[in-house]
């Protein structure tokens, strides 16, 4: 499993390729080889682990699975709780007490399990959503979620109207790309909250913000807590 946090690489696993981006989930089964080749700086976690065999032929049936729904890439709309396993994954990472090794576990089962429900939902309605067009917008907003952006600048980008854009993203990833923006933007922040010293007024600029003031606010909004106060309690730093 390559759960990437920050950057993107291309892949290839059996007879599909694909690019790996934040939020992204690449899984390659036992016995494939896994060509891969960074496409910009990478920060993500790598986790080598055993399937347990229920019944016969079942791990044949997940690798078909695997690679007819999803190409070995998958991307679950629950955004935020993914982030928040990979904090608290880091956090174990550093700890050394008796502890850190059943959270790990937890929170790496927890990830997993995100894989298993989308694709128990595919695989139970057959209902495929394929629309590259809004993966690419999906992967656009991911590269450019730094800048300002509108609306309607990404819907002409993608040579459409604000609402039709909307009802076409929304119907793929389960989300209105404002709102996917918003929390591509929040999850950035708490990374850089906590893995980095910079300033609220720096860490605004870095995810898209005029001002530290209004990052703060919404960022109060979103979490119940004011960003000075989430580093405080989650921060990795030593």
């Amino acid at each position: 499993m390559i759960a990437v946090e920050e950057g993107s690489f291309r892949y290839r696993i059996g007879g599909s390729q694909g690019e790996g981006r934040p939020g992204d989930i690449v899984l390659c089964p036992p016995h494939f080889e896994f060509h891969r080749e960074m496409l910009t700086p990478l920060s993500f976690f790598y986790i080598h682990f055993f399937y347990r065999e229920q019944e016969s032929g079942e791990e044949e049936g997940l690798i078909r699975l695997l690679d007819h729904l999803f190409g070995y890439r998958f991307t679950t709309p629950e955004q935020d709780r993914l982030y928040n396993n990979y904090r608290h994954l880091l956090s174990f990472f550093k700890s050394s007490n008796r502890a850190s090794g059943r959270g790990v576990t937890h929170f790496v089962n927890d990830v997993w399990m995100l894989f298993c429900v989308e694709m128990e939902s595919l695989a139970r309605y057959k209902e495929i959503v394929h629309d590259p067009l809004m993966k690419e917008a999906k992967d656009w907003i991911d590269r450019n979620a730094h800048r300002p952006l509108r609306l309607q600048d990404v819907a002409d980008l993608f040579h459409m109207q604000p609402g039709q854009f909307t009802i076409r993203f929304q119907t793929v990833f389960g989300q209105l790309p404002s709102r996917y923006l918003f929390s591509v933007r929040m999850e950035r922040a708490k990374m850089l909250l906590t893995q980095t010293d910079y300033t609220i007024d720096h860490i605004a600029r870095l995810i898209g913000y005029d001002n530290g003031y209004y990052f703060s606010r919404v960022f109060t909004k979103y979490l119940k807590m004011n960003p000075s106060k989430f580093r405080k309690i989650h921060s990795i730093l030593l």
